[in-house]
């Protein structure tokens, strides 16, 4: 990392990132039922579901990331009615209503062109709502609303650092990711550390951003953890006979952290060399990514609910995620429209 350098005041990198990262978290949810289908399907059409999913796993850290680069580095006083009603609020309110609308989907079956329902799924899960996800996609906020709960705190904290001591805070996180792979315990394996420190790691690429003569290294070493993973899973599903990832898509580890902050450096650097129509697709898509990321599971159900997993996985999973994602920014957009309907989706 070199010097610190003032924040750049053009954020179309955040833009970006919000859209590529919506856009992943897409396709590992498309590619979901190949993941089970090993010895099924032809080997490289496993192979390549799993090597997509492995490549899209930064796209939850970057979310985080993201929070960190922009709240971490606000140098104003802290407001906390701002904070809650604009920052804590759009994030929370809509979580809620979607884990109960979610909940109530859960006893939607569809067997073909038959529709069926029952509420015996549905109750538990409203009940457990606390503490469990109703949907797959929603764990992630059980996660990510209680890191809000640090940054009033870790804000000051950090940008008092020199940046030396951001690095060695940046470094030693890092370890603990390393470790956590290899499995090796530590008390500080808390879930509030290994998340929140992508927090710090968004914050820290923007004050400290990655000189040019190491960008090439990182890009080089995301490439290695990104071919390991796929290497590593491919190893021990083979031996279980069936999908096994040990800790290789966690996102508490090393390979993950390294492949997040590759992209996040890539889209600080290089997001400009988007223009045009491009430039004003990203923008579109970055406005709406938390209502896609909340709503794709919606047009997405017919296709789980069908097992719908046709060959070859290198292109069907790029272009069934293309369909579901221009599906569910156009409802997005269209719920947006109307007040009643828009804090659903909020941009």
């Amino acid at each position: 990392m070199s010097q610190s350098t003032p924040t750049r005041p053009d954020y179309f990198y955040i833009e970006l990132l919000r859209a590529v990262a919506a856009i992943a978290v897409v396709i590992i949810h498309v590619l979901g039922p190949y993941r089970d289908l090993l010895d099924v399907i032809p080997a490289f059409d496993w192979l390549s579901a799993v090597s997509l999913n492995v490549a899209s796993r930064w796209a939850v850290p970057i979310f985080i990331m993201i929070t960190g680069a922009l709240m971490l580095s606000d140098t104003r006083p802290f407001n906390l009615r701002y904070f809650l009603a604009r920052r804590v609020s759009k994030v929370l309110i809509p979580f809620l209503i979607w884990s109960i609308f979610y909940a109530f989907l859960a006893g939607a079956t569809l067997h073909g062109t038959e529709l069926t329902y029952d509420f015996a799924p549905v109750w538990p899960l409203l009940e457990n709502l606390p503490s469990k996800a109703t949907w797959y996609h929603l764990g992630f906020y059980y996660y990510f609303i209680p890191l809000y709960l640090l940054i009033p705190f870790l804000t000051p904290w950090v940008q008092k650092l020199s940046d030396d001591q951001l690095r060695m805070l940046v470094l030693g996180w890092l370890t603990l990711t390393l470790l956590y792979l290899l499995r090796v315990k530590s008390a500080w394996m808390i879930d509030a550390v290994m998340y929140g420190g992508y927090l710090v790691l968004g914050y820290a690429l923007i004050r400290l951003p990655i000189a040019q003569e190491y960008r090439t290294a990182l890009v080089f070493a995301a490439g290695m953890a990104l071919l390991s993973s796929v290497y590593g899973i491919w190893e021990q599903s083979n031996i279980t006979g069936q999908y096994t990832t040990g800790r290789l898509t966690s996102y508490k580890t090393l390979n993950t952290a390294v492949v997040a902050a590759t992209v996040f450096m890539l889209a600080y650097y290089y997001g400009s060399a988007v223009t045009g129509r491009w430039k004003t697709l990203v923008r579109f898509i970055g406005r709406y990514s938390l209502g896609l990321y909340l709503l794709h599971p919606v047009v997405l159900w017919p296709i789980r609910q069908l097992n719908f997993a046709p060959e070859p996985a290198l292109l069907t999973i790029p272009l069934m995620a293309g369909i579901v994602t221009t599906l569910t920014l156009l409802l997005v957009w269209i719920m947006s429209r109307f007040k009643a309907t828009a804090w659903l989706v909020p941009a």
